[in-house]
């Protein structure tokens, strides 16, 4: 019997050692297959990676162009309002200067007793201005 046992204990650990063996095998396949894999899924990562910062940067970019032509803009409306601003002021005294000068020809051709002429009086009209000598 101690023969035998002494063939059983040799053949377990024989089929021990064969079975070892062929799980380091596999442990050894699977972590090449798997280290395979994990690089090609880190190549394609980044390669995604680097488009995706490409389409950031470009995005940026194109970001920053539309920041300067609004802030362009920006300057070129308040430039326009501030000359409005500046016409109207002018407009403004232009038309004071006017009805001061408009009051003025009426007091000199009311002074000589004279009248206007037509297109002139016509002009006094619209604007609502008595142009009748004697009358104010």
């Amino acid at each position: 019997m101690t023969g035998h046992t002494g063939q059983s204990k040799a053949t377990n650990q024989e089929s021990l050692a064969a079975i070892t063996a062929l799980y380091e095998a596999t442990i050894r396949k699977l972590r090449r297959a798997n280290k395979r894999k994990l690089s090609k899924l880190t190549l394609s990562f980044e390669g995604r990676l680097a488009e995706a910062y490409e389409q950031l940067n470009a995005s940026a970019q194109t970001l920053s162009r539309a920041q300067s032509k609004a802030d362009d803009l920006q300057r070129l409306v308040r430039h326009l309002q501030h000359e409005g601003k500046q016409r109207e002021v002018r407009e403004g005294q232009a038309a004071r200067d006017m009805q001061h000068l408009a009051a003025k020809v009426l007091t000199l051709h009311s002074n000589a007793n004279t009248r206007l002429d037509p297109s002139t009086a016509a002009i006094f009209a619209r604007r609502g201005w008595n142009t009748e000598v004697g009358r104010s």
